[in-house]
C-alpha cells in the first residue's frame, strides 16, 4: 500500500493511492474505527488497521483526489528524528582514508528539515554549494532499543524517499582542525597529531534540508530493501544510477547498531546513505557525474530521485534571500 499525507480542500489529510491513480482520504472511510489523525497514529496501529483500510479500499466510492492537483507533505512530518547512515555504499571505500569498520557511523536531521514532494528546496545563496544524495528512508514502526537484526527487520513498517541535502559550502564554514595529545601527555609534551572534524548541523540540517515522499509504501510491497534501482536526474540529466545493494551495511544491521545506543520510536526515519553515480577516481572521466559534482544551489529546474518500488521524488529550488 503507498499511503500519503496531503493538503486537498482547504484541510491535511492522510491516505493513500487507489488503483486508479487517485487519492483516497481514510477519513472517509465509513467502516473505518476512529480514523488516524496522523501518519504517526496509523503506524502505531500497525497490521490491525492496514487490514480495516485494506478491505475498505475494495468497495470504497467516496471522494478522490487527483495527485497533480494536492499540496503534499512529508509522508510522516513529526517524527521523534530523522537519522542518517553516512558514506553506507562501497563505492566510496576507495576514498575513505579512516572509516569505522565494524559498524556504520549516523548522524540526525530535525523534523524542521522535512518537506514534501514537489515543493521547493529552500536555498540561500550564501550557503554555497550544495548538492542532493538519493536515498532509502526507512521508516520504523514500533519501539526499537537494543534490537537484534532480525528484531529490527521485523520493526519496519514502510519504505520511502529521502533527499539527504547537503551543503558543501556551510561544511567548510563549520570544519575545524584541532591539536590532539596522548591521552597520558603532560603539559609541554609532543603534540602528536592534528584532527580535523566537521559536525553536520547546518550544512545538513537547515530548513527543506530533507525532501521526502511521495508515499510512504508498506513493507509488503518491498520484498528485499537491498534489490532496489536508484537513479537521480536533475532534469534530464542523469547524475546518480546505482543500486541498493551496494549499501555497506544492511537494512536490519543500521537499524540495529542504531538502536543500541538511541531508542527508536514509530514514525522515525532512517535513511539509508547517497547513492553514487561515476567514476570517483578520475574526474576528468567519461562517466556519470556523481550528485557530489552537481550544484542546486540556484539550480532552475527539477531534481528527480527515481527508486524502484517507491515512485518517483520530485522537487525544485527556491532561492530565499537573508
Amino acid at each position: 500500500m503507498k499511503l500519503a499525507s496531503f493538503h486537498a480542500k482547504g484541510r491535511d489529510r492522510i491516505g493513500c493511492l487507489a488503483d486508479d491513480g487517485q487519492l483516497v482520504d481514510f477519513a472517509a472511510f465509513r467502516s473505518l474505527q476512529d480514523p488516524p489523525a496522523d501518519m504517526i497514529a496509523l503506524i502505531r496501529r500497525g497490521a490491525t488497521i492496514l487490514s480495516e483500510i485494506a478491505a475498505e479500499l475494495d468497495r470504497y466510492e467516496g471522494p478522490r483526489f487527483d495527485p497533480a492537483q494536492v499540496e503534499w507533505h512529508p509522508p510522516v512530518r513529526q517524527p521523534s528524528k530523522i537519522v542518517c547512515v553516512a558514506l553506507n555504499n562501497r563505492s566510496l571505500d576507495k576514498i575513505k582514508i579512516k572509516a569505522p569498520i565494524d559498524h556504520p557511523a549516523f548522524f540526525l536531521k530535525p523534523a524542521t528539515a522535512l518537506t514534501g514532494h514537489r515543493t521547493p528546496i529552500r536555498m540561500k545563496p550564501q550557503f554555497g554549494f550544495a548538492h542532493p544524495e538519493p536515498e532509502i528512508a526507512v521508516v520504523v514502526g514500533e519501539r526499537l532499543c537494543d534490537a537484534t537484526p532480525d528484531r529490527a527487520m521485523a520493526g519496519v513498517f514502510g519504505y520511502s524517499i529521502l533527499n539527504d541535502v547537503t551543503s558543501v559550502g556551510m561544511r567548510e564554514e563549520d570544519s575545524f582542525s584541532l591539536r590532539y595529545f596522548r591521552p597520558d601527555a603532560a603539559t609541554g609534551d609532543l603534540v602528536e597529531g592534528v584532527a580535523h572534524t566537521t559536525y553536520p548541523g547546518r550544512y545538513k540540517a537547515s530548513d527543506t534540508f530533507a525532501p521526502m515522499g511521495p508515499f510512504l509504501v508498506t513493507r509488503d510491497e518491498v520484498p528485499d530493501p537491498a534489490d532496489l534501482a536508484i537513479r537521480c536526474l536533475m532534469d534530464d540529466q542523469l547524475v546518480a544510477s546505482d543500486h541498493s545493494a551496494n549499501y555497506v551495511w544492511s537494512v536490519a544491521d543500521a537499524i540495529s547498531h542504531i538502536s543500541q545506543t538511541m531508542t527508536l520510536l514509530p514514525g522515525d526515519i532512517v535513511s539509508m546513505g547517497t547513492a553514487v553515480g561515476g567514476n570517483l577516481d578520475d574526474p576528468s572521466a567519461p562517466h556519470i557525474p556523481g550528485v557530489t559534482r552537481c550544484n542546486i544551489n540556484g539550480y532552475p529546474g527539477e531534481i528527480r530521485i527515481e527508486i524502484e518500488r517507491l515512485g518517483t521524488l520530485v522537487n525544485t529550488v527556491s532561492t530565499v534571500q537573508s
